[in-house]
């Protein structure tokens, strides 16, 4: 969980840098901002579905 707000922050203050230094307007900030919300998400979508399947495998292997 540590390494995924390290990763939200790191998104969300590089964007800005970047969006700074190219000196562009506000939507493509808000832009750079949800795509790097949105790769957190699917991240977090991945944790959740390997613990899903192996908690899955753990069941099956019980029942035989």
């Amino acid at each position: 969980m540590k390494q995924l707000l390290f990763l939200l922050f790191f998104i969300i203050f590089i964007g800005l840098q970047i969006a700074h230094a190219a000196a562009i307007g506000g939507p493509e900030v808000i832009l750079l901002i949800m795509v790097g919300l949105i790769s957190i998400a699917v991240m977090i979508g991945f944790v959740f579905l390997c613990l899903y399947l192996f908690k899955r495998s753990k069941r099956v292997e019980n029942e035989k």
